[in-house]
C-alpha cells in the first residue's frame, strides 16, 4: 500500500493514506496505539534542572518500537538555554542515536555553525534530518554534502518563500512534513 509520509508533525493524523511521525516530545502518554513517534530533548524546553531526568526518560522511550526518530533535538540561538547546555544535550542524543540506531530529527535556529561541527563528526554515522528547512540553496548543498538530510514543510506552499526556491534546486533525497501547520501533507507533496 502506498501512503504519504509526514516525517514530522505535532498533529495526530487519522487519514489511512498518511503515515505520520508524531512529535511526542517527552510526553508519549495519550498517543493512539500504533502511531509512529519521535521523542527528544527540544532546546526550547531544556533546562539545567530537567536535563538529566528528561534524558533518563528518553533512554526508556527510544527502546519502544513506535519511536522511529530521536528529536526534535538541536540548537536554537533565538529561544533556548545557554549554547553550552544545548551542545551537551545534543551530544547525549547523538550518542543515544548511535547506540540505538535511530535517526535524529534536528531543530536548528541561527545555529548552523554548531550543527555543522557535529555534522563533521557524526552525520555519516547516523542519519540526521534537519526539519523545517528554510535556508538558501547554497546552505542546503553545504549541509547535504556534509551528510545531513533536509525536510521541508508547509513553507514551500508559498512560492515566494526561500524554502520553495531551495526545494526546486534540490537534487538529493529530502523529506516532507507538516510540523505545526494546518496544511495537509498531501498539499505539501503536491507542491514538492
Amino acid at each position: 500500500m502506498c501512503f504519504f509520509l509526514d516525517i514530522h508533525t505535532h498533529g495526530i493524523q487519522q487519514d489511512p493514506n498518511v503515515r505520520s511521525i508524531y512529535n511526542a516530545g517527552m510526553d508519549t502518554g495519550g498517543v493512539p496505539p500504533g502511531m509512529w513517534l519521535s521523542a527528544g530533548l527540544h532546546p526550547w524546553f531544556l533546562t539545567e534542572t530537567n536535563r538529566e531526568e528528561q534524558f533518563r526518560l528518553l533512554t526508556e522511550y527510544v527502546g519502544r518500537d513506535e519511536v522511529k526518530l530521536i528529536g526534535e533535538c538541536g540548537f536554537d540561538r533565538q529561544r533556548g538555554p545557554a549554547m553550552s547546555l544545548q551542545r551537551e544535550a545534543f551530544e547525549q542524543q547523538v550518542e543515544l542515536a548511535l547506540t540505538c540506531g535511530k535517526p535524529l530529527l534536528i531543530h536548528c535556529v541561527r545555529a548552523y555553525d554548531e550543527l555543522q561541527a557535529f555534522g563533521k563528526r557524526y552525520a555519516h554515522k547516523i542519519p540526521m534530518i534537519i526539519h523545517g528547512f528554510n535556508k538558501s540553496p547554497e546552505q542546503a548543498r553545504q549541509l547535504v554534502n556534509r551528510g545531513f538530510f533536509l525536510s521541508f514543510g508547509a513553507a514551500i506552499l508559498n512560492e515566494a518563500n526561500g524554502a520553495a526556491r531551495t526545494l526546486r534546486e534540490m537534487d538529493s533525497l529530502f523529506f516532507l512534513e507538516t510540523d505545526d501547520a494546518a496544511a495537509a501533507i498531501q498539499s505539501v507533496y503536491e507542491q514538492a
